[in-house]
């Protein structure tokens, strides 16, 4: 039996209220790290397992994408000890995590073309658009400043999210089209005209992942139209593929060569500011 709602809404406060609680700790007192290397380690540990929790409070279908699944399924010894401690002080019941099927991990970048193999009739090639890197932070950060009101939204997600844009590549070109019928939604639609878009993000080291955010469909419906039609239906007949690398692995994996690679400056602040 999964988690409802409130269920899903009080673990996952549980957890991130615990999170900025300890990366504040060990960012002031670097002597009380429990990790055997460190305390920059264990937050950036802790900050990796609760990256993918906002917005995890919906129920999901048995086998879709569920982001407190797939956090508790992709969690390290550390990490998973972690949530164990924190789910168990909120005498929090882990059955439904523990039991889960397996979650197909993202894996590999998203495909830009059809080929002959794998194809569909174009769909929507009007809806795609192209931005720069400095117009997709300014997207995202326009977008957060509607959506402040979600109790999840703290020093930590605003981190993670700062952290994010700052490692767009500069000189990247992102393809964003709205999220369609039967696409996972990994949040619901508002407050305002939030809505869910699928980009094509080229992140500082040449990686193509798939994010997915909640931006204004006013600002983007002001955007210039400026891919080509032949690029449009291009990518338009992309078919779905569920193992794409998405910004939670990318994520992961940049850190695991970059261990240096984390900026605390926004995580050790009292408040969004």
């Amino acid at each position: 039996m999964g988690w409802s709602h409130d269920q899903r809404r009080a673990a996952i406060a549980v957890l991130l209220s615990a999170a900025m609680i300890e990366i504040r700790a060990l960012a002031s007192r670097p002597d009380s790290s429990k990790h055997p290397d460190g305390h920059l380690v264990e937050i950036r540990l802790i900050a990796d397992v609760c990256h993918n929790l906002p917005g995890a409070d919906r129920p999901r279908p048995t086998g879709e994408y569920d982001g407190l699944v797939y956090t508790w399924q992709s969690a390290n010894d550390f990490q998973r000890s972690w949530l164990r401690k924190h789910f168990a002080r909120a005498a929090i019941d882990t059955t439904f995590l523990e039991q889960a099927p397996r979650l197909p991990r993202p894996a590999t970048a998203p495909d830009t073309r059809p080929s002959w193999k794998h194809w569909q009739l174009p769909r929507d090639p009007k809806t795609f658009l192209a931005v720069d890197s400095s117009t997709l932070a300014n997207l995202v950060r326009q977008a957060r400043a509607v959506d402040r009101h979600d109790p999840t939204y703290g020093p930590a997600r605003t981190a993670a999210g700062e952290w994010f844009l700052n490692h767009l590549d500069p000189d990247g070109r992102h393809i964003i089209r709205p999220s369609r019928h039967g696409e996972t939604l990994f949040q619901p639609d508002g407050p305002a005209d939030l809505r869910q878009y699928r980009v094509l993000v080229t992140m500082s080291d040449g990686s193509l992942i798939v994010d997915h955010p909640r931006l204004r469909a006013t600002d983007i419906a002001a955007l210039p139209r400026n891919l080509h039609l032949l690029r449009r239906l291009q990518l338009a007949a992309v078919p779905p593929r569920r193992q794409e690398l998405d910004p939670g692995l990318w994520a992961h994996r940049h850190r695991a060569t970059h261990p240096d690679c984390c900026d605390l400056t926004v995580l050790t602040t009292s408040s969004d500011g």
